[in-house]
């Protein structure tokens, strides 16, 4: 589970910003937070839902694509050779001393019940610094952290202190290039149970940041297998599109086709009132809207399976509000959502900005200063502002900013 996300110096968010998970103490609208144990004695209330709202061009989108960039480097970036440059740093290049600073990034999330701090920073050649640190009995003990050596750098893991039978024979240090992260060496070379755990998680983070025909295509990918693998998986994936109302009776995947193109989606004919037969469609031939739902359901059913969060970019585009409320519930259904997957997105629905179903603490703004750095701050931050505030109707009102900046139209032409 995600506890909270920090980062600075990445595109359009020159200054350190926050994003949280954690959950404020006030108890309304209980069905949008679940308790996490953290430790033998602790336990950390999080939210299962949060939203990020603000302007075209604000920054929204930069969250997301942070997490991509963050979520490749750990998974992706293992066949990098030496002297090869770090291609996902994208500084604020807005500013002269900015766009050639590093990019820091640090998420703390919880795994097999023990909070864990993944720290990084890298510029456009190589990684500078990068530490993972775990809260055993709430205690922090680092795991790793990188210390550089000559041109390379070493990774130097320490004994843990709460896990004392560990033999000295699985500590040990080791080579990788300063282009290369550690903690990917512990999820695909060095299986060690302390740290493997949160690579994996870190690795496996869903997210949906596009659907435009080259990340529909990526995104089919991710859990084409996965999907033709598990005939219940089909099977509530189909459950899915027919509650939204898409006039789909089935779908058919050909195992041994990779194409996206080559799936059928199966509808049903009529001859006045009387069915007669079942018409199959390809995939490019269904609307925007279904191909949208059938991928990002794709993902949903990953998310919940596994508990992993779910980032969503642009959650509205395609979609009638009825159909992004619906998923919202989804991952507030405790008998649905039994893992306590999150889900992260970024919207301009403001349907979805409802009291009735949203508390203060799940809802973050994104807005753009004049020199073009962008700012994320939460509803929470407000003071004045209850759980029984017309959220929607005071965000038009330009009461929380994070809206676009529209001259009369006089000054149009």
């Amino acid at each position: 589970m995600i506890l909270d996300i920090q980062f600075k110096n990445y595109r359009s968010f020159k200054d350190k910003c926050s994003f949280s998970m954690e959950a404020s103490s006030t108890e309304t609208k209980a069905n949008n937070v679940f308790v996490a144990p953290v430790s033998e004695n602790d336990e950390e209330r999080l939210l299962k839902i949060a939203i990020i709202y603000g302007a075209n061009a604000s920054g929204k989108t930069n969250i997301i694509r942070m997490l991509y960039a963050l979520r490749s480097m750990i998974s992706n970036m293992t066949a990098n050779q030496g002297g090869e440059g770090i291609y996902l740093y994208e500084p604020f290049v807005l500013d002269e001393d900015s766009k050639n600073e590093p990019t820091e990034i640090s998420i703390s999330f919880i795994v097999n019940n023990i909070k864990h701090l993944y720290e990084l920073t890298y510029n456009g050649e190589e990684f500078l610094s990068e530490k993972l640190t775990y809260f055993p009995k709430g205690v922090a003990a680092i795991l790793f952290e990188r210390v550089p050596v000559e041109n390379d750098s070493i990774i130097k893991v320490y004994e843990p202190k709460y896990f004392t039978s560990i033999p000295k024979s699985k500590v040990q240090k080791f080579a990788v290039f300063s282009n290369k992260l550690i903690l990917s060496k512990f999820l695909y070379d060095i299986p060690f149970d302390l740290i493997t755990p949160a690579a994996k998680y870190l690795a496996n983070i869903h997210i949906a940041n596009g659907y435009h025909s080259r990340m529909i295509n990526q995104l089919w990918d991710e859990f084409r297998d996965w999907l033709a693998e598990d005939e219940s998986r089909r099977n509530k994936l189909m459950k899915l599109l027919a509650f939204a109302d898409l006039g789909i009776k089935a779908f058919k995947i050909d195992v041994k086709e990779t194409s996206l193109q080559k799936v059928l989606l199966t509808h049903e004919s009529y001859r006045g009132a009387q069915r007669v037969e079942d018409i199959d469609f390809s995939f490019d031939n269904e609307s925007y809207g279904t191909r949208q739902l059938f991928i990002l359901g794709g993902k949903i059913l990953q998310s919940l399976e596994s508990g992993s969060p779910l980032f969503v970019d642009e959650m509205d585009t395609g979609f009638h509000t009825y159909i992004s409320s619906f998923i919202l519930d989804i991952f507030r259904d405790k008998e649905i959502n039994k893992k306590n997957a999150q889900l992260i997105l970024t919207t301009h629905d403001i349907n979805l900005l409802n009291e009735d179903k949203l508390r203060r603490d799940q809802i973050w703004f994104t807005e753009k200063s004049e020199r073009g750095t962008s700012d994320l701050y939460s509803l929470s931050d407000f003071s004045g502002v209850r759980e029984d505030t017309p959220f929607a109707k005071w965000y038009m009102a330009n009461k929380f900013g994070a809206v676009p900046s529209i001259k009369p139209l006089q000054k149009l032409f």
